[in-house]
């Protein structure tokens, strides 16, 4: 090697090893930037920016997220697209969830807005007062969020922990992923010219597992779950019905910042 090589190999080194040393800090600062929240109560609102009904009900969601003691999400469905406007956020799964809701209601049929509180009850999602009546007795009884599902940052992981429990028992943890916040100028159908900005969007529900008799635990990296494209996330614990329908929702925990 000859002398002139050594310095500039040297600076090489240096700049690789402090673009490393950035990159970790960064990696480290980014997974312990997210933020944990437990709410009181879920309300999944299923509302679709084809419906002229809805826009009352999505700020009613809106308002009700401002304290985060209510989690509300917003599961736009897809059958108001036919009349003209297609829902920017809609999704088959989540027709086919108000629909499972539907069955286990004994309802024939579906609508919007809806908001269905903590797995047990629904009501129209504009009825905001309603709602946080019903959210409030369901959290001061026995019918609210009362099986913890844990969290623990863990380097660049999310531990996830579920003592076991008679209530808990043969539960199902979902992962909500949502965004915080959008707006969408509609140009067409019910709310045509219209500009309305919606909160916790749901885009992707993914089953974890179920609560058996030792609890369930599980872990999460950080990295993975960004990698999902959305900025957070909720952990839904819901048990079924006799036959099969989502059930109570009895446990909740909401990370933040991803």
């Amino acid at each position: 090697m000859t002398n002139q090589l050594k310095p500039f190999l040297l600076k090489s080194l240096i700049s690789v090893s402090v673009f490393g040393l950035a990159l970790t800090t960064s990696m480290v600062g980014s997974a312990s930037a997210i933020e944990f929240t437990k709410p009181k109560a879920v309300v999944e609102l299923f509302t679709s920016q084809g419906c002229s009904s809805c826009p009352p009900a999505d700020q009613a969601l809106r308002e009700m997220n401002k304290d985060g003691e209510i989690l509300g999400l917003a599961l736009h469905v897809d059958y108001w697209d036919r009349l003209g406007w297609k829902d920017t956020f809609a999704s088959p799964e989540n027709t086919s969830r108000q629909k499972l809701y539907s069955q286990a209601f004994g309802e024939r049929s579906i609508y919007t807005p809806q908001a269905v509180i903590n797995g047990r009850t629904h009501v129209v999602g504009s009825r905001k007062a309603e709602i946080v009546s019903k959210a409030g007795n369901f959290a001061r009884g026995s019918e609210g969020l009362s099986v913890d599902v844990g969290l623990e940052k863990i380097g660049g992981a999310v531990k996830v922990s579920i003592l076991p429990s008679n209530e808990a028992s043969n539960a199902t943890l979902y992962v909500f992923y949502f965004n915080p916040e959008g707006e969408v100028q509609i140009k067409r159908g019910e709310n045509a010219g219209k500009k309305i900005n919606y909160t916790n969007i749901v885009g992707k529900v993914e089953m974890v597992g179920m609560v058996g008799d030792q609890g369930l635990t599980t872990e999460f990296a950080v990295a993975d779950m960004k990698q999902k494209g959305y900025k957070a996330c909720a952990l839904i614990l819901q048990g079924k019905t006799a036959n099969g329908y989502p059930g109570p929702i009895i446990g909740a925990s909401v990370i933040s910042d991803l």
